[in-house]
């Protein structure tokens, strides 16, 4: 069994770690409510019932009974545990200054399952990489296709694989390297400088001012913070690896309509689920689309 998937399974309640299989991508607890687990896109309901009590001791188990040292995490909605695994928290919010300053009496977990599945991208690598000449790339695809697993391995090939390429990894929500306190749960290589917990916004600037990055990756774009910041990347020379939630449709294209206007990517990568074999869909060379 994969030790992620081990490190977690020993942090759950034995009526619930009983339940998880290698297929296992997300666990869902909602207080009154059964277990479910979603598997392959199938939801799964188990016969435990999660009250309150239950998913207190679940979330004293997540944090091995330190919720202090996960406080600013939880703050903001998630936490990321032993193994890369991330957990998303819903409950009631509480402001202050009209800033969301932390969550209590929650109400349902989240468990997304890390799934660090390497040589994932090595057929996309081969295409789109020439010697060590890397390309932009844009990954594009609806919630749940796997574009952060397939940036993560793109992003370790190129790190390990590439001598003297400098990679600058902006992970805002810690789901690229799932960074446990201090410590990287992924692979991403040699070459990655990590930037966690900033905002895209202000990591891409950080990392172009200070760290003279070649290559710069980033997860779910769709700000106009984060356009302007990598716009500010482009026009310094810096190639950027991104994601981006959208579709065939080309919706995407008003999310990032200035870096499309300005050519930011070489490759629009378009993932989906309808492939049992391979979750490209289709590769765009930018080139040969018009920018309107």
């Amino acid at each position: 069994m994969d030790s992620s998937l081990s490190c977690l399974k020993k942090l759950l309640p034995d009526s619930i770690h009983s339940k998880i299989t290698e297929q296992t991508e997300e666990i869902r607890f909602r207080v009154n409510q059964r277990v479910m687990l979603l598997e392959q896109q199938k939801e799964i309901l188990t016969s435990v019932r999660c009250d309150k009590a239950l998913l207190e001791e679940v979330l004293e188990c997540l944090t091995k009974s330190s919720l202090y040292t996960y406080f600013d995490s939880i703050s903001q909605g998630y936490l990321t545990i032993e193994g890369g695994h991330r957990v998303g928290i819903c409950g009631t919010g509480v402001y202050q200054n009209g800033t969301l300053a932390h969550i209590t009496d929650v109400s349902s977990l989240n468990i997304r399952i890390a799934h660090e599945i390497k040589g994932c991208s090595e057929k996309l690598f081969h295409q789109l990489v020439s010697g060590d000449s890397v390309p932009g790339v844009l990954l594009i695809s609806p919630p749940g296709c796997g574009k952060t697993t397939l940036l993560r391995d793109f992003i370790r090939l190129l790190s390990h694989r590439i001598a003297g390429i400098r990679i600058a990894v902006v992970d805002e929500r810690s789901e690229i390297v799932g960074v446990h306190l201090g410590e990287a749960q992924n692979d991403l290589g040699m070459r990655c400088d990590i930037l966690n917990g900033y905002a895209k916004s202000d990591g891409i600037c950080h990392a172009v001012r200070a760290l003279s990055p070649n290559v710069i990756a980033v997860d779910e774009i769709g700000s106009k913070k984060d356009e302007d910041s990598l716009l500010y990347a482009h026009y310094a020379g810096v190639t950027i690896l991104a994601t981006v939630h959208g579709n065939k449709s080309g919706d995407f294209k008003h999310t990032i309509r200035r870096l499309h206007q300005e050519k930011a990517f070489d490759y629009y990568v378009y993932l989906s689920k309808n492939n049992p074999h391979s979750r490209i869909e289709k590769i765009e060379a930018v080139k040969e689309l018009s920018y309107v």
